[in-house]
């Protein structure tokens, strides 16, 4: 990831995006999520790549980045957003703030092993230690 460094953050964001073999659409979801923050302008494009940039920097080194990235990436989604967006991904969605009560990824989330469960801990903990806007 190193080697997109020099890029601009949003550049970096959508170079990292199309790099990866992903499952489910999230390439393109995550594609249409930026479209949908670009038209509606209301702030959250930027913050939302640099925290995708930040939570890639925040895992250990063998850990695997994806999970990291589209979870800064989607943290500023709305509820709304998030079911839209991530309907099938389920560890993601669990990630994004206004998701953490909802009653399907609780029910998710009670349902899951022991590892998808730490991994959601962790990310969620990244997200809280990122600086807020």
């Amino acid at each position: 990831m190193d080697h997109h460094s020099t890029l601009a953050t949003l550049d970096w964001v959508k170079r990292v995006n199309c790099s990866w073999l992903v499952r489910g659409g999230l390439r393109e979801n995550a594609d249409a999520w930026l479209e949908l923050l670009s038209l509606l302008d209301d702030g959250r494009m930027l913050p939302s790549c640099h925290a995708a940039r930040a939570m890639c920097y925040l895992r250990e080194p063998l850990q695997d980045p994806k999970p990291w990235f589209y979870a800064g990436l989607f943290s500023l989604a709305t509820a709304e957003e998030a079911r839209r967006f991530l309907s099938v991904h389920r560890v993601t969605k669990a990630i994004v703030p206004t998701m953490v009560d909802d009653a399907e990824v609780v029910l998710w989330l009670d349902r899951v092993g022991s590892e998808t469960r730490e991994l959601v801990q962790k990310l969620r903990e990244g997200l809280a230690r990122l600086p807020r806007s």
